[in-house]
Formats: C-alpha cells, sequence, structure tokens
C-alpha cells in the first residue's frame, strides 16, 4: 500500500465506526471495527472483495445486491458522496442493516471511495430528531413570513392595523411559548429577550439587555465560529447551527440556533432575530457516557473502558502496571502528594501511547497498557521495558521533592481470561521480584489457582451431595480406660477419595465455605451422639467463635439433642487467642449448657500460660509435635513435664496426642498425662 494510504490508514484505524476503502468496485483496507463487524481474523480476508459478496443476495426492494452496488459505486464516483440503507450478510450468514455513506477521497492522485458504516437506529432516531426541529423552524420561519406580509399588507385603515397588530401578537406568543428569543441590533447588543431566555441562562432581563450576545459565550466555543456566524447574518442569510453557552452560574448548556437578519423596505438590515432550542440533554448524554468511562483523577480511560475495549479490539494483549510500594508514598506524605504523583505518572506513560496501544488507569496504583491489531506481544514486553528504563533514569519532582518510582508488570496475550492472567502475571513477577512477568500456563501459581478452583468446586459439590462427613477417634483415659471420641472433618469426592482438613480446610476458610462445613460436622456429631452415652468432643477454631450465626447454631443443637453435657468443645489454639475477648465470653455461655472445653494443640506456637488461668478449661490437649518425639528427645520430654505440672496446679487434666507406638504410651503415662490419642490405640473411623 503506498505512503498516502498508510497515512490515511493510521487515521481511520483511530475511527470508532467500521471504515472501508475501496478502489473501483474492489475493498482495499478496512479498521478494526470493521474487520471486527465482518468476524474477520485479518485483511487477507477482505481484499479484493466486491461489497455484494459482503451482503444479502437481494436488497429489501428486490434488487439484485451486485446490481445495486455497482451503481451507488458510479453515483458516488460521479457525485463525489452518496448516502443509503443496505442489508448486509456476515459470514457465517447473518444478515443486519445500516446505514452506508460513501465518499470520494484522492490519495495519491488515485480516487478513492472510503465507505462508513453507521448504526441505522442512533440514525433514525437523529434523524427523527432533526425533522422534528426541522418542523419547529419552518413553523418559525412561517411565523416570520406572515409577520412580514401582515406589516406589508397593513393599511392606513384602523381596523385593519388593529387586526394585524393583534395577529402579530399571537405569532409573537407562540414563539416565546416554544423556543428562546432575543433580537440584538446591528452591533449584537440585546435589545430583547424572552422569558425561556432568562429561565435557561439563569440572567433577568435587566442584566441582558444593553449586553452583548458574549454575556452568555462559552471559552469552548471558538472566534472562528462566531467569525463565521456575522459574515452568513451580515450577507442577509439566515444562520444555523449549534452553539454552546454558558448559564450565569457558569453551567453550560447546548442550544440549536436559528439567526435570522431582518431587512426593512429598503433591502437594510435592521436588527437580528435569534430563535434558540434547548438541546442540552443530547449533549449531557454524550458526556454522562464519557465520565461513565474515565478515570476521574488522570483522566484516563478507566476500567470499565477497558473492559469494553477488551470485547471490542482485535487481538487484544495487556500489560498490568504497578507502581511498587506506593502505599509507602501515600503514608509518608499524604494522599494528596499521591495523587499527584499518579497524575504525573499518568502522563508519563501517555508517551507510549500509540495507534494500537491504549493507556488506562485500573485503580489506585494500577495502570494499564492495551496494545491490539498487529501490535505483537514482544512489542508490547519492549514497550513496558523501556517504561521501566524511562522510570529509572527520571524522577517524579512533586512540590520540590523528588520521588524515584519503579514498576511491576504483568503481560498477558489475547485469550477470553487476558485480565485474570495479566493479574496473575503481576503477581507471579512480584513473588520472585522481577519487573515484568508474561503470563505462562506453567507458572506454579497459575498451576495452584487452577487447583484451587477445581478444590472450590469439590468443595461446594460435597455440600451440595451431603458428602461432609464425620470421622471419630478414641481418647483413652490412661487410668480407667475409659473411651471417649473426638470428631473429625472429612470430605469425600465424587471419586470416592476422602481427603482430611489438611488438604482443603485453608482453601475454605478463603473461599467462605468453612461456616457451612462446620455446622455439617457440628449437626452430625450432635445426631450421632444423641442416643448414646459416650461423650464426645468438636473442633471449633477461632473463626467458628467469632462467627455469630455459627455459635447460636452450636448451641440451638446441643440443646434439641440434648448432648452438652456429654460434649467437650475443643478450642484449636492460634495466634490471638489469648487477646479474643469473645473466647471467655463464650466459655462461660458453653459451660452454663454443661459443655466443657478443650484447648487443642497446646505447647507450641502461640502458647502461653496466662491466658490458660483467665480462660477457665477443662482440658489441655498437648500438641503432637511434643509427643511424638518424647521418648527419644528429654528436653521435649521436660517441656512436656512441665506443662503437666502446670495443669495439675489448676485442676486441668491432660490429654497426650500423637500417641503412635508403646515406647511414647509409657512416657506419657509416667508423666501422668490423663489421657492419649493416637494410631496405637485407634485410627479415626467413618461414623455412620
Amino acid at each position: 500500500m503506498n505512503k498516502d494510504i498508510d497515512y490515511y490508514k493510521e487515521i481511520f484505524n483511530n475511527i470508532s465506526q467500521p471504515v472501508f476503502l475501496m478502489e473501483k468496485s474492489y475493498f482495499i483496507d478496512a479498521n478494526y471495527k470493521a474487520l471486527e463487524l465482518f468476524n474477520m481474523n485479518s485483511l487477507d480476508e477482505l481484499i479484493l472483495l466486491h461489497p455484494s459478496q459482503l451482503s444479502s443476495k437481494y436488497q429489501p426492494d428486490g434488487t439484485l445486491s451486485v446490481d445495486k452496488s455497482n451503481y451507488y459505486i458510479k453515483k458516488c464516483y460521479e457525485e463525489g458522496e452518496y448516502t443509503f440503507e443496505w442489508l448486509f450478510k456476515k459470514l457465517d450468514n447473518k444478515t443486519f442493516l445500516k446505514e452506508v455513506n460513501l465518499k470520494k477521497i484522492s490519495l495519491n492522485n488515485k480516487d478513492i471511495i472510503q465507505l462508513t458504516l453507521r448504526n441505522i437506529e442512533e440514525i433514525r432516531t437523529l434523524k427523527d430528531e432533526i425533522v422534528k426541529q426541522k418542523i419547529k423552524l419552518e413553523q418559525k420561519d412561517n411565523f416570520i413570513n406572515e409577520i412580514n406580509q401582515t406589516i406589508l399588507g397593513t393599511s392606513d385603515d384602523n381596523k385593519s392595523l388593529y387586526d394585524s397588530l393583534s395577529l402579530l401578537e399571537e405569532y409573537k406568543r407562540a414563539l416565546d411559548e416554544s423556543s428562546i428569543v432575543s433580537k440584538a441590533d446591528l452591533n449584537g447588543m440585546i435589545t430583547y429577550v424572552n422569558d425561556k431566555f432568562c429561565e435557561i441562562s439563569g440572567y433577568t432581563k435587566e442584566e441582558l439587555i444593553g449586553k452583548n450576545h458574549n454575556i452568555i459565550r462559552h471559552s469552548d466555543t471558538k472566534k472562528d465560529f462566531f467569525t463565521q456566524l456575522w459574515n452568513t447574518i451580515n450577507q442577509k442569510k439566515t444562520f444555523k447551527g449549534i452553539i454552546k453557552n454558558r448559564k450565569k452560574n457558569g453551567q453550560a448548556y447546548y442550544v440549536d440556533s436559528t439567526i435570522i437578519p431582518i431587512i426593512d423596505k429598503n433591502n437594510n438590515v435592521v436588527e437580528y432575530i435569534a430563535i434558540r432550542n434547548d438541546i442540552s440533554a443530547l449533549f449531557e448524554k454524550d458526556e454522562l457516557i464519557y465520565e461513565q468511562f474515565t478515570d476521574e483523577l488522570t483522566a484516563l480511560p478507566n476500567r470499565q473502558k477497558l473492559l469494553n475495549d477488551l470485547k471490542n479490539l482485535v487481538s487484544p494483549k495487556l500489560a498490568l502496571i504497578n507502581i511498587d510500594r506506593f502505599k509507602d508514598i501515600n503514608n509518608s506524605y499524604g494522599i494528596e502528594i499521591g495523587d499527584k504523583i499518579l497524575k504525573s505518572f499518568a502522563k508519563r506513560l501517555l508517551v507510549f501511547k500509540s495507534t494500537n496501544l491504549n493507556v488506562y488507569r485500573i485503580s489506585g496504583d494500577v495502570f494499564a497498557f492495551l496494545a491490539f491489531g498487529n501490535f505483537k506481544l514482544t512489542e508490547l514486553d519492549k514497550t513496558c521495558r523501556n517504561l521501566n528504563i524511562l522510570c529509572d533514569r527520571e524522577s517524579f519532582l512533586i512540590d520540590e521533592d523528588s520521588f524515584d518510582i519503579s514498576v511491576t508488570v504483568g503481560i498477558a496475550d489475547y485469550n477470553e481470561k487476558i485480565l485474570t492472567h495479566a493479574e496473575i502475571a503481576l503477581y507471579w513477577a512480584k513473588k520472585i521480584n522481577v519487573d515484568i512477568g508474561i503470563f505462562d500456563e506453567n507458572m506454579p501459581i497459575y498451576k495452584n489457582l487452577k487447583s484451587n478452583v477445581e478444590l472450590t468446586k469439590d468443595i461446594k459439590q460435597a455440600l451440595k451431595d451431603d458428602n461432609i462427613l464425620i470421622y471419630g477417634q478414641k481418647i483413652i483415659n490412661n487410668k480407667t480406660k475409659d473411651i471417649k471420641y473426638e470428631t473429625l472433618m472429612r470430605m469425600k469426592l465424587p471419586n470416592g477419595k476422602i481427603l482430611s482438613p489438611f488438604v482443603f480446610l485453608e482453601h475454605a476458610k478463603k473461599a467462605r465455605l468453612y461456616p457451612l462445613m462446620t455446622k455439617k460436622i457440628i449437626e452430625k456429631s450432635c445426631e450421632y451422639f444423641k442416643d448414646k452415652d459416650a461423650i464426645f468432643s468438636i473442633n471449633l477454631m477461632i473463626e467458628d467463635i467469632k462467627n455469630e450465626k455459627t455459635i447460636n447454631f452450636l448451641f440451638s443443637k446441643l440443646i434439641e439433642t440434648k448432648v452438652a453435657n456429654r460434649v467437650v468443645l475443643e478450642i484449636v489454639e492460634s495466634e490471638g487467642i489469648e487477646k479474643f475477648e469473645e473466647v471467655g465470653d463464650f466459655i462461660r455461655k458453653a459451660k452454663a449448657l454443661g459443655c466443657r472445653v478443650a484447648i487443642d494443640d497446646f505447647g507450641t506456637g502461640y502458647s502461653n500460660f496466662e491466658y490458660i488461668i483467665k480462660l477457665n478449661v477443662d482440658f489441655l490437649k498437648i500438641d503432637g509435635s511434643l509427643i511424638k518425639n518424647i521418648h527419644i528427645n528429654e528436653n521435649i520430654r521436660l517441656t512436656v513435664l512441665t506443662i503437666v505440672n502446670f495443669a495439675k496446679v489448676l485442676g486441668i487434666e491432660t490429654v497426650a496426642e500423637f500417641v503412635h507406638c508403646q515406647e511414647v504410651q509409657n512416657v506419657v503415662e509416667s508423666l501422668g498425662i490423663d489421657f492419649s490419642q493416637g494410631y496405637l490405640f485407634h485410627e479415626p473411623e467413618h461414623l455412620v
């Protein structure tokens, strides 16, 4: 393609409507919107096609598309421009109606046709609005013509003059009711305004009369516009156009204006009448759309615009850009300075904006490059590396303070989950401390994510199929050999495999499914043991105690099944237990029902003796990591002995977990531990 067409293509690729270029009767180029409309992946599918090949065989009037398209192309070459409605057909044979505008242009001394498609519904709505406005203006023109005729036809007869003036007053009233009306002298000074003018502008008549129309001129309306306006009316022609004005309070409004020079019998202009209609609502709609897709702080397109463009642009590639440690800047210098840095950073990103690369602010300190079309992934990677170089080379000067900014980038190629993949690549880049991460399905983080998604599905399915199971493990009284049970959670997969909480528990918490699982175990445990004499325990975590609904369910189920006096509630020791006031309240309420309370996994992690004294518990379950090696490690034996002696002083009974062999059991008994639990005595079994 020659140089001029290359340049022209750079312009029309930014047009939001589908646009084609034709030479004679065949397509030679198209923008991305056009290719997307017809589900084409590249220009190769379009080049040298005839328009009839993208059309229904017959147009709605019964004419063959090939004949009618040749006729319209010929008309365009003859007249320069031609507009009509056309029934198109996609490659999948779906038909749709569009308005077509053919326009002859010259590139490299060749006559080329630019073919633009517009949404027919929008065009029809606009045409309807224009027709309505035209009717109004024609009515007003008729009013003025009748006024002129009436004045010219007025005789010296007083009655005729009275009738003419009465008629003139009716015309004036009709105009005042429907339109914004003003009059001005030859110098543009306002000599008359109607009430509607005052209502729209916010000015009183006294503030307007004698002033130039510049009083309502908006700064966005350029001087050249008014030069053209005055040239038109000074030639005794009527001016018509849309003008952006400014109200007294500074607010903008738009009017469809008709300015008519009033001519006397000597063909001289004596004054000007302006008739306007307020069409601000149409422009406010456009501004609302702009605001919806624009970030308020940086004026960049926002996340919503990115999501929209990801759906509509051809072959998108995405780079998410995160400013490193930006939170530290906000905390040290304040949000105001942080906002100034974000605005300055946004301007720096715009250096990289091009025909095929857009810039966005997604949220907070996260920005994005969206490349599309023939912009390759390697080019996007290179662009991001250039951004890193630029940030390293140039500091940000904000209010005389200098800030060195670095960024981390996550890049993903086109697919249906491009945004998620870019976020994963960004997270991975931060995790392994590199500047740029490019998404790869072999990333460990992605494999974990896929595994987590599958695990979430498994948990939901297990809840649905009632496959959250209770298992029980015996706890042996070392003196009486009496047996009680600890209930344990297990999950059954569709293939029959049984998973322990070690596999799914933390993920269930993140997926917010854990409370439902806890309720299942509470319900099944109480129902299983309600007709038995055995003592049994139910495990609870801090998350359970903090969840009011879970605790209310627990207490209700204990009362309903009448098992409270045979239940030991085991609270798994974790960080924050000694600071959590609700734990003490929970224990008091549980004991009021007749329950006993144990602290599970005591002896490692966050264990301390002070909060045990405060919580008033009945049992300490000594953590299995201490018990399993107690027979071969003297230091561990002394540690456990300290715990046992402490418990005895407070009247608290002790339980040894992970008793896996007789040697361990011998030491446990020698230390005076009250209960033992482990595979030596019993492996957990399904309680059915």
